[in-house]
């Protein structure tokens, strides 16, 4: 005796698509012989084993295209496989490896946030599927590149405590990639800012200063604040019309002013990023 035997060809997926956790991606084939049952399956290791059941009971004449409703098994090695259940070696399986991947969405910072350098907040997002760690970066260039890294891997589970660099900038962008897999990615939508930080020390208050005496203005700084500003109130703080001088090193932290004739009890000083 001899055996005649149907014969599947796999038609859909047959490697290099991308198939997204928990959306419908269409099963295809075609088939010769009137076999009655099909089986599908899918494996995770490019072929080597197909230990995932799809379904046991497709009907190989009206079944394609089969529905599938893609699971929660990120890979890079996926493939398909079609079988008569009636006997395993009436079979095919696709060519080559396809991807099932998960989705990442950036919540914060997601644009028109200011955030100050050396301060700490969260950098959160969404994710679907298994998704175990992911990369985070940021830009400066309002997203056009994302050279400068935050962290290589970190738990995908849980937000991530960023101390703000000092990047000081209108055009910042935080970025979160599946560390497995950079195909899946999200972004700020929209620039937000790093600003540094200036703190006056002195003269902070109850102060008595006398006409034409030098008085060191002195001030804490965060950032790389390259130029500043220093100005005095003589109406508590309302306004501030009055230069004392354009600070060109910010780094300095103090400046020697000789206290002019402005008597009263209601002075202020302030310093300003000449910048911001």
């Amino acid at each position: 005796n001899f055996k005649i035997r149907g014969d599947f060809t796999l038609t859909r997926p047959v490697g290099g698509e991308s198939f997204t956790y928990n959306t419908s991606e269409n099963i295809t084939w075609t088939k010769l012989g009137n076999m009655t049952t099909a089986k599908l399956e899918y494996s995770t290791d490019g072929g080597a084993t197909y230990p995932n059941l799809i379904s046991a009971t497709v009907n190989p004449a009206t079944g394609s295209p089969f529905a599938w409703t893609v699971p929660d098994s990120l890979s890079q090695q996926v493939r398909v496989k079609i079988s008569d259940a009636s006997d395993a070696t009436v079979s095919s399986a696709s060519p080559s490896n396809f991807t099932i991947k998960g989705t990442l969405t950036l919540t914060s910072p997601n644009g028109s946030e200011s955030w100050i350098v050396a301060s700490v907040h969260n950098i959160t997002w969404n994710k679907t599927g298994s998704i175990a760690n992911v990369k985070l970066e940021y830009s400066n260039n309002g997203g056009a590149t994302y050279p400068n890294l935050i962290i290589g891997s970190t738990d995908a589970t849980l937000p991530y405590a960023w101390t703000i660099p000092d990047a000081i900038g209108t055009q910042l962008r935080v970025k979160v990639t599946d560390a497995a897999n950079s195909v899946v990615s999200d972004t700020s939508d929209a620039n937000f800012i790093v600003r540094g930080a200036l703190r006056i020390t002195a003269p902070n208050g109850n102060e008595i200063l006398t006409v034409g005496a030098t008085q060191n203005i002195t001030w804490a700084r965060t950032g790389s604040i390259a130029n500043a500003k220093l100005e005095y109130s003589t109406n508590s703080g309302a306004t501030f019309p009055n230069l004392i001088v354009a600070v060109s090193d910010a780094s300095a932290q103090t400046y020697a002013w000789t206290v002019p004739d402005a008597l009263g009890f209601n002075a202020r000083v302030r310093i300003t990023d000449a910048s911001d």
